[in-house]
């Protein structure tokens, strides 16, 4: 029986080697408490002149997983990916990737689908691992031995496995929980690091990541041994490889230009010389045709690689001419934008963004549905980058694609721990940072223009947050190395790794890591905690210059709130059938309700003339009809002992009968003989019986 079991945080983890999908290259259906995944690995040929490792991690979530239905009424079937799914995705991805040869040009696709998922073992943890052990166990050239596994806090202590998941998801609502680290490990160091904490001590950072290497003892021996009851040979596949031509024709004639174009800290100048050395390359190799166009752009970046590796080992300094701590020129403003709630721009050399915070009554929150269950978020942060961004022509997409979805997210998990609670500041927030310039860690200046941006729209924050990308350039054997705050978009490409930490003056609010190394050592990463830490102080520095604190009203144009008190037991007249009352009061007043059950109204909008609308409104509804007074009416029915009338006064109604002795100063046998049903009538309020019911006269109304 190809079955493997071991024990991990208390709990058996099971991997079926080809239970299912035995046409796969690999394929495990693990299992882990009640939660189950299936993960297949498939291999193809190499794409015709690629010149990219063409890998695709998919996450998939079942709703039928968690013993559930879509509640959409018009479609049931899972579509795109949840973005919470996505964010899972790329957490594999970006530990797996440096994992295969870097210039592997086979077609690898990874699925992962959650067939049964249970809160108290995460999916996630299960997956990745089996994720890993999948791969080894196939003929891919893949590097194995990594674990994935989420550490959280318990009385200041770092423990793994937290017991509750969805008290862990990206998108709860008010997060309590003290950490939520997702790491991948090796024996050698960090792959990747996804996190977010409430400002959580550096110290205790670490001694987490220290914490986590212990427990992935077990995954590791548990993959190794898998792979070898298991595995297959490996075949190494199809494999990119530069014309020696192509080199040496660089090396030997265009060092100095290519250098002159890298040194560069302007991108539009760095762009500009290196698109002319690129075609000046590809005139002299037009007549050559092993020598493709992806050949010469892979031979500057091998020898860009080289010289911003010499500048920083050997030259000592960083290719832009910086310090390895120096940050890139910085500047902001708020208020830009005066229609908006609340706006600021923020550059950092040539990143350059603008961020927009929104506000709105919590009836606008977002419905969030998957697996996990559903609810409701009201805060919200996205990324906006467009090709414009870049500089130039590119295919524009609606639906946001992987990178804005995770730049968004970890934008997102770095401010949502300091926005307030809905009982502190009772609306749905939205920030959107739209990139203007992207030069390198806009991911992180959007944490910056989105807290200034929330502080101009008045959003009483604890207090702003930061970020910070640290990089490392290092040799071989990362014996020699040197960290470097805030990487351009030059050091970021070739660099060994993507460091990004946010957090406030107090502590860490969310990392995320990536890298194009097997691992990076865990001293290096604690280091690089700590260069994080003095980088994201002199941004704060900056951000408190420009807007020292959250302003203290709010806009001219934002909702504002309005709270009246009503008998709770009268919340159902406000209400009204199907809604109906509360709707028509939104309709007519342009302000949105917010009913508590103890008898709070709040309403929101501007302009304060359509809110004091909204309150009379409401207060119309509880007025009562006043004995003595007459008001219009209409029959609705007659009955041998009088008539049924409806009386209105604005949009107040009530209903009423008018006994045949108050129909006319006669005897009136039958009702008919004065009304029938559907005339207007004015009718007068003679008094109110036993059972609340008006008592009316017509002819007393004369």
């Amino acid at each position: 029986m190809n079955e493997f079991s071991f024990e991990f945080a208390g709990s058996t983890m099971t991997w079926h080697y080809k239970k299912f999908a035995h046409l796969c290259d690999s394929s495990i259906y693990g299992t882990w408490g009640n939660s189950a995944v299936l993960v297949t690995v498939l291999r193809g040929p190499a794409k015709e002149d690629s010149d990219f490792f063409p890998l695709q991690v998919e996450y998939l979530e079942k709703y039928f997983a968690s013993g559930k239905i879509m509640s959409s009424p018009y479609n049931k079937r899972e579509g795109f990916p949840t973005e919470e799914a996505t964010l899972k995705g790329r957490i594999i991805d970006r530990a797996i990737r440096p994992r295969f040869p870097k210039n592997l040009l086979d077609t690898v696709q990874v699925y992962v689908t959650v067939l049964s998922y249970d809160p108290q073992y995460d999916p996630l943890t299960l997956a990745f691992n089996t994720a890993v052990a999948a791969c080894m166990s196939s003929d891919l050239p893949f590097e194995g031995e990594l674990s994935g596994l989420r550490i959280s806090l318990k009385d200041g202590k770092p423990y793994v496995n937290p017991v509750d998941v969805t008290a862990l998801s990206l998108k709860a609502v008010e997060k309590e929980v003290p950490m939520n680290m997702f790491v991948g490990l090796d024996k050698n160091g960090v792959t990747m690091f996804d996190a977010d904490m409430p400002e959580v001590a550096e110290d205790l950072v670490k001694e987490s990541l220290r914490f986590a290497k212990e427990q992935s003892e077990i995954l590791w021996k548990a993959q190794r041994e898998f792979a070898q009851q298991f595995g297959i040979a490996k075949k190494e596949g199809a494999m990119q490889s530069i014309p020696e031509v192509v080199i040496e024709r660089v090396e030997s004639a265009y060092m100095e230009e290519l250098k002159n174009a890298v040194s560069d800290p302007q991108k539009k100048g760095r762009k500009e010389k290196l698109e002319a050395l690129a075609t000046k390359l590809t005139e002299e190799f037009k007549d050559n045709e092993e020598v493709k166009w992806f050949h010469i752009l892979a031979a500057m970046d091998k020898e860009q690689k080289k010289m911003v590796r010499a500048a920083v080992l050997e030259e000592g300094h960083r290719i832009d001419g910086r310090k390895f701590d120096e940050i890139r020129q910085l500047s902001a403003e708020v208020g830009l934008l005066k229609r908006a709630h609340g706006s600021a721009v923020f550059k950092r050399g040539d990143t350059h963004l603008l961020s927009v915070a929104t506000l709105a009554s919590p009836a606008k929150s977002q419905s969030t549905e998957d697996p996990s269950g559903e609810g409701l978020i009201h805060f919200i942060h996205e990324y906006s980058g467009l090709p414009y961004a870049y500089g130039e022509p590119g295919r524009m997409a609606y639906k946001p694609g992987r990178r804005d979805i995770g730049h968004g997210a970890l934008g997102e998990k770095a401010i949502e721990r300091i926005i307030p609670s809905q009982e502190e500041f009772p609306y749905m927030i939205r920030v959107v940072s739209e990139i203007m310039t992207e030069a390198g860690s806009t991911s992180m200046g959007s944490i910056s223009g989105a807290c200034m941006a929330l502080m101009d729209a008045g959003v009483p924050i604890k207090r702003p947050a930061a970020g910070i990308s640290v990089g490392v350039i290092a040799d071989d054997t990362f014996e020699k190395y040197h960290l470097l705050t805030d990487i351009a978009e030059t050091e970021d490409f070739f660099g060994e790794m993507d460091f990004k930490v946010a957090g406030t003056e107090v502590g860490v609010t969310a990392i995320q890591m990536d890298t194009k190394r097997y691992s990076i050592p865990y001293a290096v990463i604690e280091q690089a905690i700590d260069a994080a830490k003095v980088g994201r102080t002199v941004v704060l520095d900056l951000m408190k210059q420009t807007i020292p604190g959250p302003r203290q009203q709010l806009s001219e144009f934002a909702p504002q709130i309005e709270t009246i008190n009503i008998d709770p037991e009268k919340i159902g007249k406000l209400i009204g059938p199907g809604g109906k009352m509360i709707k028509e009061i939104t309709r007519l007043s342009g302000m949105d309700l917010n009913i508590k059950d103890d008898g709070t109204v709040e309403i929101f909008g501007a302009p304060a003339s359509a809110r004091a609308y909204a309150r009379e409104l409401i207060d119309s509804i509880f007025e009562e009809f006043k004995v003595g007074e007459v008001y219009d009416g209409m029959i609705l029915e007659n009955r041998a002992f009088g008539s049924i009338c409806k009386i209105v006064r604005g949009d107040l109604e009530g209903k009423g009968l008018i006994h045949v002795s108050e129909l006319a100063d006669k005897f009136v046998k039958d009702p008919n003989e004065i009304v029938k049903p559907g005339d207007k009538v004015r009718v007068k309020v003679v008094g109110v019986d036993d059972m609340g019911r008006l008592k009316l006269s017509l002819k007393q109304a004369v």
